[in-house]
């Protein structure tokens, strides 16, 4: 993509405006070319987004529109992403390095999460408790602002999640997607103008999150605030928040385990695993990157699995073969190999991988190559802290009661995994499992799935129903039915 035919800005109040504040470059992880350069919100910006968002939930017409008016928005919204899935999976392939069969796909649940959401936005629903002289209602409103800051990994779906679900409440929203890749999100102003969004009601804004990021959540008209993202940046999220007392929903790192028993289908269990460990890269929270294998299965699991890592392709995330991308920026690249090759001299076994490609269509660019590594041990830095890249790490048991101990022994609990063909084994195995979510014998998530973290994996739960509880509070209004008698003897 010529970076000449990219023009995207801020969005404010309805309209595409030029950034005011510090330039900078949006870099192509393929071969590490500048795609564009933008120019990130001012604090000017930044307050008149979060005002634009006030102003709006405050006025007449918002408060007039009923849950299904927002509904048929959303619904709106997701015929144009569907319609333009092509438009939006280019910038986000070009953006993150996602191969574009997976950002079409991206984009297209992204549309089902707003079509989900549109059909509950009219049905947010209270109580009613029969008190004898007294009768109270419970009722659910929406915050007012909710600032959402967006990471730069898959940012358009984890966007679509949080927006589609606070919208629906009936919140407004200030959207900071991340500043290494944004172009997805701020293409997203054109949509929401066509939808018929009312002006103000979203508004988009990048920058820094140690900038831009810091205003919007440091700012008191920001009632609650949606942060997607690693831990460091979660826990500064918490502390800056605590000045407003200003509630959150974070979903944060994680280190899923991935269970495989004695009783499975062999090679639906290695496709399943391949995909658990390896899709996206692995820059995603909730990618298996612990397994445990069975002692006498291990060793030809492990060979198995590994002749078929290697036969991943990796190459330009838009062309149609590549199954495997460059990670988001050099930086990732080169820890990731700094942590593998420290582990190396720790005597670990690299069974592939391990290193960083040097074929000539690959050296320009991000690449690293999915590894799996054994013989190791299950305290080390590798074992414990999230990679956040293609790294698979690989231990024995011989009793799964060891395993399920090894699985909780981390301070992460977003999503783990379990193979077994035993109903009964499988499903005591996921109760036993300290982790938000447990898939057996599956693999992602869609928008009728809760998901969140235990742990310092987060909190707060999207999608689902349960993300209706997230973006409204309770009222508890009581009405008294007979006259008052005074409590005082006057």
């Amino acid at each position: 993509m010529n970076k000449q035919n990219i023009t995207l800005h801020q969005f404010l109040n309805g309209k595409s405006l030029q950034g005011e504040g510090q330039e900078h470059e949006i870099i192509n992880p393929f071969d590490n070319s500048v795609i564009c350069k933008i120019k990130s919100a001012s604090e000017d910006q930044t307050n008149e987004a979060i005002n634009n968002a006030h102003d709006t939930f405050h006025s007449s017409v918002w408060k007039k529109m009923l849950g299904r008016e927002r509904g048929e928005l959303l619904y709106n919204l997701a015929k144009i992403i569907e319609r333009d899935v092509e438009k939006f999976a280019h910038l986000e392939s070009v953006d993150t390095g996602i191969p574009i069969r997976e950002t079409r796909m991206e984009i297209s649940t992204s549309a089902l999460h707003f079509s989900y959401f549109a059909g509950h936005a009219g049905k947010i629903e209270g109580s009613y408790q029969d008190l004898g002289t007294r009768f109270n209602n419970l009722v659910r409103q929406p915050y007012g602002v909710i600032g959402q800051i967006v990471p730069w990994n898959t940012p358009f779906k984890l966007m679509a999640r949080g927006f589609a679900a606070a919208f629906a409440c009936g919140n407004t929203m200030v959207i900071k997607p991340s500043i290494v890749a944004p172009l997805s999100i701020l293409a997203l102003g054109e949509a929401l103008n066509e939808a018929g969004f009312p002006s103000g009601c979203i508004n988009i804004i990048t920058g820094s999150g140690r900038v831009t990021g810091k205003q919007i959540v440091e700012h008191d008209l920001i009632r609650k605030v949606i942060f997607t993202g690693g831990g460091e940046g979660g826990f500064e999220i918490l502390k800056q928040t605590a000045k407003n007392v200003t509630p959150s929903v974070l979903e944060l790192g994680g280190k899923g385990p991935i269970i495989v028993t004695d009783n499975i289908d062999y090679e639906e269990t290695l496709d399943g695993v391949l995909t658990q460990s390896f899709a996206r890269k692995a820059e995603v929270c909730f990618a298996g990157t612990r397994l445990f294998l069975p002692n006498k299965m291990h060793d030809k699991f492990v060979d198995d699995l590994s002749r078929m890592a290697n036969k991943i392709p990796m190459g330009d995330p838009l062309d149609e073969k590549t199954q495997l991308g460059p990670l988001m920026t050099k930086k990732r690249a080169e820890d990731i190999a700094k942590v593998v090759d420290e582990a190396k001299g720790e005597g670990i076994n690299i069974i592939c991988g391990g290193s960083k490609p040097t074929s000539e269509n690959l050296v320009k660019g991000n690449f690293y190559p999915p590894t799996i590594a054994t013989n190791i041990s299950h305290n080390s830095h590798m074992a414990q802290e999230e990679i956040f890249g293609p790294v698979l790490t690989v231990f024995k048991y011989d009793d799964l009661n060891d395993a399920v101990t090894k699985a909780n022994d981390s301070d992460f609990g977003l999503a783990s995994y379990v193979w077994s063909n035993d109903i009964r084994q499988s499903y005591d195995l996921a109760q036993r499992i300290d982790s938000g979510n447990v898939f057996i014998n599956s693999y992602g998530y869609q928008s009728e799935i809760p998901f969140g973290g235990w742990k310092k994996s987060g909190v707060g739960r999207e999608h689902g129903s349960e993300a209706m509880l997230e973006y409204t509070q309770s009222k508890s209004i009581t009405v008294g039915m007979e006259r008052f008698q005074s409590r005082f003897v006057l």
